[in-house]
């Protein structure tokens, strides 16, 4: 019966991240007034931080909107500006302004199918929109699932967390290429 019990359990602890839930030893990103979104990967846990690069007046810098570098967790934690083949090839961003002030379209350079939707909201705090299981959510963070070398992964899928415009609920999407 004990064994029937610890099967069960690991099962379903190995059930867990299929449905979404990102590893659980992953270290917790910080909480920042200027964070868009971050993403983590299987490969390791060093993570891609997405903040929002706002000027005194609390607009955004037009010219480069969104700062994007590493936390590198397997050294220690610190910050650490992403390489220049990175920014171009992997996990750099693009913008494009809208008609709308504070307001820009934007995507992750390696994977231009999602959009975002980068503004205010009516307190002045930056978030991150996109489609979330067709709904418009705040995106919160993303998790990779990749195979192979660093060099050149195979993406098994993405899951993509966030919260409900409308209701505030929870949300959650696992896209496979």
């Amino acid at each position: 019966m004990k064994n029937r019990f610890i099967a069960w359990i690991i099962l379903l602890l190995t059930s867990l991240e299929s449905f979404g839930f990102s590893p659980t030893n992953y270290p917790k990103v910080p909480d920042s007034p200027l964070r868009l979104f971050y993403i983590q990967r299987s490969a390791n846990t060093n993570t891609i931080v997405y903040d929002a690069n706002l000027m005194a007046n609390g607009s955004f810098n037009y010219e480069n909107p969104i700062n994007v570098y590493w936390l590198r967790y397997q050294e220690s934690g610190q910050k650490k500006e992403l390489t220049w083949i990175q920014n171009l090839l992997a996990y750099g961003i693009s913008t494009k302004e809208t008609a709308y002030k504070n307001d820009f379209e934007a995507w992750i350079v390696s994977y231009k199918k999602k959009k975002l939707r980068v503004s205010l909201d009516k307190n002045k705090k930056p978030f991150a929109q996109i489609e979330i299981n067709h709904k418009l959510a705040k995106l919160d963070h993303v998790f990779v699932k990749t195979e192979g070398s660093n060099i050149r992964p195979k993406v098994i899928y993405v899951e993509v967390f966030g919260k409900d415009l409308t209701t505030g609920d929870d949300i959650y999407e696992k896209i496979k290429p």
